[in-house]
């Protein structure tokens, strides 16, 4: 018997919190478990000390007493005098609450990571859920739920962006606030999470310009830029008060050299060392976004058949990503140091190309079917080595030559077995999604401009609504 519309529409209401228990239940119990990467740990400590302490500054403190190697924190004197952690607005502000709940003392020997890792966690699974609402305006409840299941758990978003407090995981959120703001014509909601994105990574402010600029200059609508600007704009203005208050300047990204500094270090390291960085975030063995995530270069023609037919929120989106990528080759070395799993500096180009590719993943060729499913699972298989062991992190020095799931392989044979069991059981996955007959779309589910006006849901699950910097 065929379910009813009404028992339908509640399944798909029980999606959301179910797709947020499962991720928040694996994300906090893999998080941050024992090497304690020094970006993340300075994030951690200058939001316990603010959360613990009333003040945000180190003065007199005896960093000795942590529990972590005094000399590796991103700790100094700022221009205002004082000791404090130098990370941007978002790295420290984003685990205040998380220490406040933890309720931790003051003293050096009180400080702990773990408040700081299981909010992590929780922002991230935060970050699945609005991409999960972004895409079932255009896409039906399964396959948004697969969507976001393959970003969660077959990418290193698992094993960095909900492994502790990085920049990248305000980023993530942000850029997922971005997409549900967009999926649904609130661009007040662009201009809000973008704000917050910024306040991880300043340039993130590069995708909220061109995404609020270029829809808006695609439907001649110059509101949607206004909207988005001004909202997102006052975001940065808070940054900077926050850098006024904490360091003594009005620098929103706080203490960090500015893009023109960087910019005039990339240039000064010549054409072929910046042309070889931009190809290291994108194809060396152990920090290229294309070597951990080969399913984006699987599903491109799909992406390439669906362009036109695509949303212009996620075509745009895509081509700012790919913008972030280029001016974050400029601004970092490519490896972005070492104590990580995965790629990290990409991130935020994974989030948004996954919109365009999530809606285009449909088309995908008579190639690429068969391989989907196996190469998803032995993505997952590589990103759980990672989210539930530190034993297997490949240094910089090593990023162009070494990968860290290889070193596994070569320490633990026995891992091939794994990545062979996740490939068959996402062959098998394909086959069942294939025999519901859910990998054929309505031709409804991914209209080309969403309208900016919210109405009810209809019963068929379509919606009418329209070092350095690190």
């Amino acid at each position: 018997m065929a379910a009813s519309p009404r028992s339908r529409s509640s399944g798909a209401r029980l999606v959301p919190p179910a797709l947020a228990g499962l991720a928040a239940v694996v994300y906090a119990a893999t998080a941050d478990r024992s090497i304690g990467m020094n970006d993340v740990t300075s994030a951690a400590v200058g939001a316990w000390r603010l959360a613990s302490a009333g003040t945000p500054w180190l003065d007199g403190v005896d960093l000795a007493g942590l529990d972590f190697n005094e000399e590796h924190l991103w700790v100094g004197e700022a221009e205002n005098g004082h000791v404090a952690v130098l990370r941007s607005p978002g790295a420290v502000a984003m685990g205040v609450p998380a220490y406040l709940l933890a309720r931790t003392g003051t003293q050096p020997e009180d400080f702990v990571r773990w408040p700081g890792a299981v909010w992590a966690a929780l922002l991230t699974t935060l970050a699945l859920v609005l991409l999960w609402r972004g895409l079932r305006r255009h896409l039906p409840s399964p396959w948004a739920t697969a969507a976001v299941g393959v970003l969660g758990f077959a990418t290193p978003v698992w094993t960095v962006a909900a492994n502790g407090l990085w920049t990248h995981t305000l980023t993530v959120l942000g850029i997922a606030g971005m997409v549900w703001g967009a999926a649904t014509g609130r661009w007040w909601l662009v201009g809000l999470f973008g704000g917050i994105g910024l306040w991880g990574r300043l340039h993130v402010a590069l995708v909220v310009a061109l995404l609020g600029l270029g829809v808006a200059v695609w439907r001649r609508d110059p509101r949607i830029a206004v909207v988005v600007g001004g909202v997102s704009g006052c975001f940065l203005a808070l940054a900077a008060a926050w850098s006024r208050w904490m360091y003594g300047g009005w620098d929103p990204q706080g203490p960090y050299p500015s893009p023109t500094q960087y910019a005039g270090q990339a240039t000064d390291t010549g054409v072929w060392d910046a042309v070889t960085n931009q190809l290291g975030l994108w194809v060396s063995a152990d920090r290229g976004l294309l070597v951990w995530s080969p399913v984006l270069v699987l599903l491109l023609p799909a992406v390439v058949r669906s362009w036109r037919d695509l949303p212009d929120w996620t075509r745009v989106l895509a081509v700012a990503g790919l913008a972030y990528g280029a001016v974050q080759g400029q601004l970092n070395e490519f490896d972005g140091g070492s104590g990580y799993y995965g790629y990290r500096l990409t991130l935020e180009v994974l989030a948004c190309l996954f919109p365009a590719y999530a809606l285009a993943a449909h088309r995908a060729g008579r190639v690429a079917r068969p391989l989907l499913g196996p190469l998803l699972g032995v993505s997952v298989a590589a990103m759980a080595v990672g989210a539930t062991s530190e034993g297997f992190l490949v240094q910089e020095a090593d990023a162009w030559t070494d990968n860290s799931l290889a070193l596994a392989l070569r320490t633990f044979p026995a891992l091939w077995l794994w990545l062979a069991l996740m490939a068959l059981v996402g062959h098998l996955a394909v086959r069942v999604w294939q025999e519901r007959g859910l990998d054929r779309l309505r031709s409804a589910a991914t209209s080309p401009t969403p309208p900016t006006t919210r109405t009810t849901r209809t019963t068929q699950g379509t919606s009418s609504r329209s070092g350095a910097l690190s």
